[in-house]
């Protein structure tokens, strides 16, 4: 029977500890755990305003072991952390954020799932993972404090789980790897049914002071279908191009639609509840990247920008729309720069930008209480130091350029440390 070895880790695992390192916990000729993860933590002022806060941490485990001939299976499992400050609410980066409902909870499912492994066949996976679109998203994705914005992949607010663009729930996924044109091919495929119920409802869609309301269970995020196809070029220290598609089927039939008059919003009052609603729509997102070097705070220049444009798939701040929902059409595109140096490539200085906005949907914008269109962006510089292999110190800042649309955070400066596992 083959040993196990932290090369048998697959690529879905690297992905879920990209931003970490794996420490191995229990090796032998029949299984291998590994543990993963980190926690990071800031001082951060937000227009005046400073308090600790909890960044991106995460504690994981990855188990493999060896299966029929040359296949491997395990499993990857993986929790956001909010420890610091648990009651805290400012959420600043895209990859902090977890799905609805567990959006205050100090412990919440970033990643659960199985796969297996075959260096022909590729790899197979099942559960709440890493999207295929984020195979081209993660590379502008490597902000200490904020990021992941525009990108589209942690969309609705929450992980890009119910899309299918971030951490994908209920996915079935299949990545496979070549060696061709003097560099490596990777194309992904991803499948979801059912993903969650849709809780959705609309003010004086029927008249003024009303509200239209689909029960839950009627309205949901339906079938899921993504790809990606990815080209790592032997060119200089490293040339990577992406493409990648995501789409899901948004069901919005009812006959039991329910009707209340607001007048009073202490008192609501039903006025029917067999109003028909049969708006079904699709959420899609498409985006394209390209980045250069060896990676984000690694020897000499790392730079790589994406762009995307998507259906359906931005929500702006609750009450910022009238007889329409505040779902929106968008373009967005992000930046990440960094150079470092050093006797032991320690230094890093890095910056960027993050830009969403509204775009050829007059329905949203002709609804929105206040302003024409939807605008967040935010322009950052920062500086890493590299302690040791698995702490790291930080300066970052971000200057908020935003419209009042977006009701974003404002500027802010912080700092903090991140200790590795």
């Amino acid at each position: 029977m083959r040993r196990l070895s932290s090369t048998a880790f697959t690529a879905l695992s690297i992905l879920v500890a990209a931003k970490g390192q794996a420490l191995p916990v229990y090796e032998s000729k029949q299984v291998a755990l590994y543990i993963q993860g980190y926690m990071t933590t800031h001082q951060t002022n937000i227009d005046g305003n400073t308090e600790l806060i909890d960044g991106a941490s995460r504690l994981g485990f990855n188990l493999d072991t060896p299966a029929y001939k040359d296949w491997n299976a395990g499993f990857n499992i993986e929790w956001g952390l909010r420890l610091v400050s648990p009651n805290q609410n400012i959420i600043i980066s895209g990859d902090q954020q977890a799905e609805p409902g567990e959006q205050a909870d100090p412990l919440f499912v970033r990643q659960g799932h199985a796969y297996a492994k075959h260096k022909h066949w590729g790899e197979f996976a099942a559960g709440k993972q890493w999207a295929t679109y984020y195979d081209v998203a993660y590379i502008t994705d490597w902000y200490n404090v904020s990021g992941g914005l525009a990108s589209g992949a942690f969309a609705l607010g929450g992980d890009g789980g119910v899309t299918g663009t971030g951490r994908a729930d209920g996915a079935l996924t299949w990545r496979k790897r070549w060696r061709a044109l003097c560099g490596e091919f990777q194309v992904g495929l991803q499948y979801a049914a059912h993903v969650a119920d849709l809780d959705i409802s609309v003010e004086n869609v029927r008249g003024p002071d009303t509200l239209l309301v689909c029960p839950p269970g009627d309205c949901e995020w339906g079938l899921n279908r993504g790809i990606s196809l990815t080209y790592k070029v032997d060119v200089g220290t490293g040339l990577f191009l992406g493409t990648a598609y995501n789409r899901t089927n948004l069901d919005l039939y009812t006959e039991h639609g329910l009707l209340f008059d607001i007048s009073d919003p202490n008192n609501r009052i039903l006025i029917r509840d067999d109003e028909v609603i049969n708006a079904s729509s699709n959420n899609f997102a498409f985006i394209g990247g390209v980045a250069y070097g060896r990676g984000a705070f690694q020897q000499g220049l790392y730079a790589a920008y994406n762009w995307h444009r998507s259906h359906n798939n931005e929500l702006a701040p609750p009450s910022s729309t009238v007889g329409a929902t505040n779902f929106f059409n968008a373009i967005g595109s992000e930046s990440f720069v960094s150079w470092t140096w050093g006797k032991y490539n320690c230094y890093s200085l890095y910056g960027g930008h993050n830009l969403l906005k509204s775009h050829k949907d007059e329905i949203f914008e002709e609804a929105l209480v206040t302003g024409d269109k939807y605008r967040l962006a935010y322009y950052f510089l920062g500086f890493n130091y590299q302690w040791n292999e698995r702490v790291r110190l930080y300066l970052e800042s971000g200057k908020d350029d935003s419209n009042d649309v977006a009701r974003s955070r404002g500027d802010f400066i912080a700092a903090g440390i991140r200790v590795d596992i």
